[in-house]
C-alpha cells in the first residue's frame, strides 16, 4: 500500500494516523501551509491514502490493546503488592480467577435410560409418529 505513495503522501497519512489533523499533518508532511489549509481534505480523499491511514490506525489500535497475557501480569502486579488497598488486592485476584476458569464447576453425570422410558420411546418411534 505505502509503496504507491510518494514520500509526502506517506509521511502526511503517518501523521494523520497519529494526530487525526489533516491540515497539521500535511504541513509536517512537507506541503505549503497554503496548500495544507485548502487541500488538506482532498489528500484524505486520495482512497490509496486513506487505505494507508486505515491501514495504520488499525496496527497503532492493535498496539495499545492489552493481550490477555498483559492484563494476567497487570493485575498479578495489583494482587501481589502489599502497598494496595486489601480490597483492590482481592478484586485483582477475583478477577484473575475469573479470567483462568478457577471458579468453574465440573460437572460428572451418569445418565441411564429407564426401561419405562425406552417403551415409551419404541412406541413414539413405531406408532403415531409416522401420520
Amino acid at each position: 500500500m505505502k509503496d504507491k505513495l510518494n514520500a509526502r503522501q506517506r509521511k502526511f497519512a503517518e501523521y494523520y494516523a497519529q494526530s487525526g489533523n489533516a491540515a497539521e499533518s500535511a504541513v509536517k508532511a512537507g506541503y505549503s501551509a497554503k496548500y495544507a489549509n485548502t487541500n488538506a481534505s482532498k489528500l484524505l480523499q486520495n482512497t490509496t491514502i486513506a487505505n494507508y491511514i486505515k491501514e495504520l490506525s488499525d496496527k497503532l489500535k492493535d498496539e495499545r490493546i492489552m493481550s490477555a497475557k498483559d492484563r494476567q501480569v497487570a493485575l498479578s502486579d495489583i494482587a501481589r503488592n502489599d502497598g494496595q488497598d486489601t480490597s483492590d488486592r482481592m478484586r485483582a485476584i477475583d478477577t484473575l480467577n475469573k479470567m483462568t476458569g478457577e471458579y468453574t464447576v465440573k460437572v460428572d453425570a451418569k445418565v441411564e435410560q429407564s426401561e419405562k422410558l425406552s417403551d415409551v420411546f419404541r412406541q413414539l418411534g413405531g406408532e403415531g409418529l409416522s401420520e
